[in-house]
């Protein structure tokens, strides 16, 4: 993610989190951080498809953010999306990684648990509206993962061979 996706990412934003949409100065302030945040996105022929963000700050990993439009899913595209994240929090030296998810978005939670993480706490009335945050880490130190990176390695294949980002 650059300066020059700032704008549209926000949009994206606003338009999947209407409720706790980032404002647009918080992804600006993000991106002045390369030192501990990494952003990319995902494109389509139409434009930016997908996003996500990881802060570190050794010896742990945070997933800040992650997103797809709904017409977009299905394709790979959050899969591909989360494993650039964690190479990037293995590349940093992490041993944790982290994140929040809806209590309320099995789908999500689902692809976080194909990766290999694990709940490991509930935040009550995390969300404006109300909904639970379900806290869920992803180990890398201590091996527990190679089952893991072997399997986004083979989805990554997978997504190459049928023409997927």
């Amino acid at each position: 993610m650059t300066m020059d996706d700032v704008a549209a990412v926000h949009a994206l934003e606003q338009r999947l989190f209407p409720v706790d949409a980032w404002p647009l100065q918080m992804f600006v302030d993000e991106l002045s951080q390369p030192e501990t945040r990494s952003y990319v996105v995902a494109e389509g022929a139409a434009g930016i498809v997908g996003y996500a963000g990881l802060m570190c700050i050794e010896p742990i990993a945070d997933v800040q953010t992650i997103a797809v439009v709904p017409e977009a899913e299905g394709r790979g595209i959050g899969s591909t999306l989360l494993t650039t994240l964690i190479d990037e929090a293995r590349q940093r030296r992490a041993s944790d990684v982290l994140l929040e998810v809806r209590a309320d978005n099995p789908r999500a939670q689902r692809l976080y648990l194909r990766f290999g993480f694990e709940q490991i706490h509930v935040r009550p009335r995390y969300y404006r509206d109300g909904v639970d945050a379900l806290i869920m880490r992803l180990q890398l130190a201590d091996g527990r993962d190679d089952q893991v990176n072997a399997d986004q390695t083979n989805a990554n294949q997978a997504n190459k061979e049928a023409g997927q980002p």
